[in-house]
């Protein structure tokens, strides 16, 4: 019977994963390419690197992507490739491309990052197997990271953030192997997968010191634990192991990022140009090494709201329940520390706490850390069955608003975009009459206002960006996320104060389940995308 339960239930764990990143994958599909069109702005990013490689013709230069990583541009290069056999893709400049021949590559390409989620699935069950022995323990850590909001979200799109995930989910497993045996084929291999998630996203090239801190700490099994032991695994570290891992790393780096060796001034000038303006280099000077108040920010609001309503106190007791099991430390001990090592650089080098995309590449190990917390302390209450029951029901209430809000976001995405309702409603009210429809340059107004008004642009209807206090027909103003009724009145005031317009209507698309709505007020920007909120208004009529 236990047999035929566990594939049953890893099964339809699978097929829950699955159903929430399927569900509204072809939101915003007909936006159109370009800055200014794509109601998903780094998908545009994504097109514009994929779209200036050419497999078939062996053009595989692809300056768009040289900011963070080609590998992933390599691999959605296939399927363009295919598309381009099959006639399905024709010959244009990327600039002249229509809706409708990039949704096909850019539906492709979503399913590809759904399989990629996946298989991390998959992998992150596999890894807390190879640590705990336990199917249980595995089977709640890969349930976390099934319904988990950010990366089920972030599985909708065509981003390199998915294939990061399951690269750092393949160096986490593959590193637990290593405490048992080392050989050289599998020190090699996680060289080359810490190397391709380098060329993926460079700050992913950071997972590589999970495999050394395993190889530090636990070594060959028949080393003894004390000080003169951990020198000598620290010599067969350096003098061995470590050359094994480095020209591993080496090799999927180049794999992945050709034009590192061959171009570097291209590689170089991109990263100087369009990476670092997006850095914050001060925080890493004199004093502002030890100011710890960004990375803060990322734990108390980025992280909890990635992880939102409740989940995040999962991954946070797990790991607070780890710090104080010392016979654990040889496991978890090189997981906290590439978490630790990853949110002090990218918290702190980045722009701000804004994007919660950033934070991804910490949840395969955040779920390995909560499977095998979960094993050990099934195994200190001696696996006591009332205990069981009371910890999968206390899961299940943390998890289980997760799960609503995962199946309502989805729902949502199904639903016609608030951009294409006020486009369809500016064509009513415009008709065949000569209009200027003029948009505020406030922030996004490149992925909310601006897709809804520009592909009206024609000889009689002008779009352009400017303030309330200039003359034009109507007048649109995009916010990246929901706002509370008393902003929006605020700005209707000072809109209306500028006499030229009148307030007309908002469009949103709510995100709701059984009549209770998630408010997105807070959220960070990139976990509203699909749903921001666009005021309209018409000019002031003549009393």
């Amino acid at each position: 019977m236990q047999k035929a339960l566990r594939p049953a239930l890893f099964s339809g764990l699978l097929l829950l994963a699955a159903y929430l990143r399927i569900t509204g994958l072809s939101w915003g599909l007909n936006s159109g390419y370009g800055h200014d069109l794509n109601f998903q702005p780094d998908e545009f990013v994504s097109l514009r690197g994929v779209l200036q490689l050419d497999l078939l013709a062996g053009r595989i230069k692809a300056p768009g992507a040289y900011f963070e990583g080609t590998f992933n541009y390599y691999l959605w290069a296939v399927p363009q490739a295919i598309l381009k056999i099959l006639g399905k893709k024709s010959a244009a400049p990327a600039d002249s491309m229509t809706a409708n021949e990039q949704s096909d590559l850019l539906y492709i390409c979503r399913w590809i990052s759904v399989l990629f989620d996946l298989c991390t699935i998959v992998i992150v069950f596999l890894a807390i197997r190879e640590a705990s022995r336990s199917f249980y323990a595995s089977f709640v850590g890969a349930l976390c990271y099934s319904v988990l909001p950010m990366q089920v979200i972030y599985a909708h799109f065509m981003r390199t953030h998915i294939l990061s995930n399951l690269l750092c989910a393949l160096v986490i497993w593959l590193s637990l192997k290593l405490r048992q045996s080392q050989p050289w084929q599998m020190l090699l291999a996680v060289g080359v997968i810490s190397g391709l998630a380098a060329a993926t996203r460079y700050p992913v090239g950071i997972i590589v010191v999970i495999p050394c801190c395993y190889l530090l700490l636990n070594g060959r099994a028949n080393l003894p634990n004390s000080t003169s032991g951990i020198w000598e695994r620290a010599r067969v570290f350096v003098t061995a192991q470590l050359w094994l891992i480095a020209l591993g790393f080496l090799i999927g780096l180049f794999l992945g990022h050709p034009m590192l060796l061959l171009d570097p001034s291209s590689v170089t000038k991109a990263i100087t140009g369009e990476t670092l303006k997006y850095a914050s280099l001060h925080q890493f000077s004199g004093v502002q090494l030890l100011n710890l108040a960004v990375v803060w920010r990322y734990i108390t609001y980025v992280i909890p709201f990635a992880m939102y309503p409740l989940f995040w106190l999962v991954p946070y007791c797990a790991i607070l329940y780890l710090v104080f099991r010392r016979s654990l430390y040889s496991v978890s001990i090189p997981i906290l520390i590439f978490s630790l090592l990853y949110l002090y650089f990218m918290g702190k080098g980045y722009l701000g706490p804004y994007f919660a995309r950033i934070t991804m590449v910490l949840f395969p190990g955040f779920c390995v850390l909560v499977g095998i917390a979960c094993a050990d302390f099934q195994l200190k209450m001696k696996n006591n069955r009332t205990v069981a029951v009371l910890l999968s029901c206390a899961l299940l209430l943390v998890l289980g608003p997760s799960l609503a809000f995962d199946v309502a976001y989805g729902r949502a995405m199904q639903k016609k975009d608030a951009r294409e309702v006020l486009r369809g409603d500016l064509q009513k009210l415009i008709g065949d009459a000569r209009a200027t429809i003029g948009i505020l340059q406030f922030g996004p107004y490149f992925y909310t206002a601006m897709p809804a008004a520009k592909p009206l642009t024609s000889e009689k209807v002008t779009v352009q960006l400017q303030n309330p206090g200039q003359d034009a027909d109507f007048f649109l103003i995009g916010l990246p996320t929901q706002i509370e009724p008393a902003q929006v009145n605020a700005i209707v005031r000072q809109v209306e104060a500028q006499g030229k317009f009148t307030y007309e209507k908002s469009y949103r698309i709510p995100v709701k389940i059984f009549g209770h709505e998630f408010k997105l007020v807070r959220f960070p920007q990139d976990m509203s995308y699909p749903f921001p909120t666009i005021l309209l208004f018409r000019a002031r009529t003549p009393a």
